[in-house]
């Protein structure tokens, strides 16, 4: 599950970090990458709905990183047939630490752009500069804000059985209390720190690849 405001598209250079064996499926929300002409979704419940609708056979691990990692672990859990796969949860607070966005933060486009940088996302410096663009992006950044508010809600007392890695870019100064990711499950939480930003996967895919790979030599 890829970061906020963005598609499947953002995990090509992790695809290719990955050996040609691994199957990957990359999921994107409606309005997101290819799926651009969709209605945005700001429900939990919905988006859980719309993931587990396209994922067809067993799952070893969900990688989810940003609000990723929430929309992982609400389908770790929804996942209850058989075996529930290994969550690796990158760059994001525990639920219960995350920013509570109100409609105050999303009322106009400069909130809702200060407080999406806030939570640690990332906004191309022309779609900052342009107010063009700032406009088009609004509806996005918006809708991705109150969905994060919604799978805080949903997900802030959720414990899974399997094991949970939490992975973390050393210059992702947005993040704090990982340790606290443990609460969200009875198997075992570890805590990595890798060399990369807050788009992990973007700024290290090799090093993303190769937790991911060590996970699934333990499932």
């Amino acid at each position: 599950m890829p970061p906020s405001c963005c598609g499947a598209g953002y995990f090509r250079r992790l695809r290719r970090a990955l050996p040609e064996e691994i199957d990957v499926l990359a999921l994107e929300l409606p309005g997101h990458g290819r799926r651009y002409a969709e209605p945005y979704l700001t429900s939990a419940s919905a988006v859980v709905a719309d993931a587990l609708a396209r994922i067809e056979g067993p799952v070893d691990i969900i990688y989810g990183e940003s609000l990723g990692a929430y929309v992982g672990l609400a389908l770790v859990a929804a996942l209850s047939e058989g075996r529930r796969p290994a969550l690796v949860a990158a760059s994001n607070v525990p639920p219960a630490r995350q920013r509570e966005v109100s409609a105050a933060d999303v009322a106009t486009s400069q909130a809702a752009v200060a407080t999406f940088t806030s939570m640690g996302g990332a906004i191309a410096s022309e779609v900052l500069t342009d107010p063009h663009l700032a406009a088009g992006a609004f509806p996005m950044i918006r809708s991705d804000l109150l969905l994060s508010r919604s799978f805080v809600e949903c997900v802030r007392t959720t414990s899974v059985p399997g094991n949970v890695t939490v992975l973390a870019g050393d210059r992702d100064n947005s993040l704090s209390g990982l340790h606290t990711w443990a609460a969200h499950t009875t198997g075992r939480c570890s805590v990595e720190v890798l060399p990369g930003d807050h788009l992990l996967a973007g700024s290290n895919p090799s090093g993303v690849a190769d937790a991911l790979l060590s996970v699934l030599s333990e499932v």
